[in-house]
């Protein structure tokens, strides 16, 4: 799945974030599995900011989405765009459109996103629903 040299970045990156040893391996083991485990097609989620719904590229929706949509609305970690309506987007990606690498890099620095990273900018996903985000 990965390349010799990117196994090493991401272990250096593991104990960067405080992992030692045998840590290490596991961690990065445990990783594997889970973005291995995901299924053939998952529904993500993606907050963007915009004026209206029809400013939003749906071409290049973005790379950045969460599995979990209660917890991207709860927490609002990544919030981009310009504009002053905020948007769930929610999109059907199959998981060779998933960028592996780049997922478990990001959970590596960001555990408690649980993050998926799509490969092109989103290019080719199938967008379920563009909801504006009430209050906003």
């Amino acid at each position: 799945m990965f390349s010799k040299k990117q196994i090493s970045y991401l272990k250096d990156t593991l104990e960067t974030m405080g992992f030692s040893g045998e840590d290490i391996n596991i961690e990065l083991e445990n990783l594997i599995y889970h973005i291995d485990n995901l299924p053939e097609k998952i529904i993500l989620y993606r907050i963007l900011k915009a004026d209206s719904k029809k400013d939003i590229d749906i071409e290049e929706i973005g790379s950045h989405f969460s599995p979990n949509k209660e917890d991207l609305l709860s927490s609002h970690y990544y919030v981009t765009g310009i504009g002053e309506g905020t948007f769930l987007v929610t999109v059907e990606a199959n998981k060779g459109q998933i960028d592996f690498f780049e997922t478990i890099y990001n959970n590596i620095l960001y555990p408690n996103k649980e993050e998926v990273i799509l490969k092109d900018k989103g290019r080719g996903v199938k967008i379920k629903s563009i909801k504006k985000i009430k209050g906003t």
